[in-house]
């Protein structure tokens, strides 16, 4: 039988469970998703990992404090939670089923409630003195960060496309399309022809609004350059052969203040909070007692 090695990490004599670290993970890849590219995570790939876990373990030294912090929870509270959970997986019978629950690890499962509560709470009392941004706060913002509030030029496009084949030449493919683009360029309505011609994979035609960098750039290279109720030429990509139409065109626009300056006070009042848990966790990790270990299994 082969041992297997498992990295754990143990705060304060309590092991960091796989499970805490991975919804840290998902945390993270759905933050960086919104500011960078999938290759640029790939390459950060690493450090996101690595700051997951330091999340995971700054999380249970919160949780840990809270247990001595906040008295303890009304039962009432937690069984309305769980309720609602099992509710969120199809109901008891269903929630229990899919998970193979036994009556110990529905009591986990409650634990890891009250423990949560009592976080929640921990952290309001925490976040009493953080003062609240204002509309000052917000347009220095806004005014300090133009890039975060600027929408960049958009095209509605659709298209009609075809991949070659042993069946289907590109020489025939090729004429097809000439032959849609003709009629297209004699009114025949576009919806109706994509309809009859078109073999998008996802049955659909129409692309919506895109912005520069969310297709291929063989596809957007034609769009941008198309006006707006014309066709292209029958053009090439990675995907098929392809004829598109531009249906609107939005011009790049900053967003006005009256529309984001609620947005930017609740961001910043979150980082505000942020940094006062964040002093507190620093100060825990301090004086805590963290071990890396490496676990094997036989």
């Amino acid at each position: 039988m082969n041992d297997e090695a498992t990295d754990t990490i143990r705060v304060n004599g309590e092991d960091v469970s796989q499970g805490l670290i991975d919804q840290e993970l998902q945390l993270l890849r759905e933050r960086y998703a919104r500011e960078m590219s999938y290759e640029q995570m790939n390459e950060k790939w690493a450090k996101i990992e690595s700051d997951a876990r330091e999340n995971a373990v700054e999380r249970v030294l919160l949780t840990q404090k809270a247990r001595t912090e906040i008295d303890a929870v009304r039962p009432e509270e937690i069984e309305a939670r769980f309720v609602a959970l099992m509710e969120q997986h199809g109901g008891d019978e269903e929630f229990r089923n899919r998970f193979e629950l036994s009556d110990a690890d529905v009591a986990k499962v409650k634990a890891d409630i009250e423990d949560g509560v009592r976080l929640e709470k921990y952290f309001e009392r925490l976040c009493e003195g953080v003062v609240r941004p204002v509309e000052a706060d917000s347009r220095a913002y806004y005014e300090a960060h133009p890039a975060e509030f600027t929408l960049p030029e958009m095209v509605h496009a659709a298209h009609i496309i075809q991949q070659p084949s042993a069946e289907k030449p590109i020489e025939k493919i090729y004429a097809d399309l000439l032959n849609v683009r003709a009629r297209l360029n004699d009114g025949e309505d576009f919806n109706a022809l994509a309809d009859q011609f078109s073999e998008c994979n996802d049955g659909g035609h129409d692309l919506g609004y895109f912005a520069r960098g969310q297709m291929v750039p063989s596809f957007e290279k034609v769009a941008f350059a198309t006006e707006v109720g014309k066709c292209s030429d029958v053009f090439q990509t990675e995907f098929g052969y392809h004829i598109l139409t531009v249906l609107d065109r939005q011009p790049e626009t900053v967003r006005d203040f009256a529309d984001v300056r609620y947005d930017i006070e609740s961001m910043l009042f979150d980082e505000r909070k942020n940094e006062a848990i964040g002093v507190v966790a620093d100060a825990l990790r301090a004086n805590a007692d963290i071990e890396n270990l490496i676990v094997v299994e036989g």
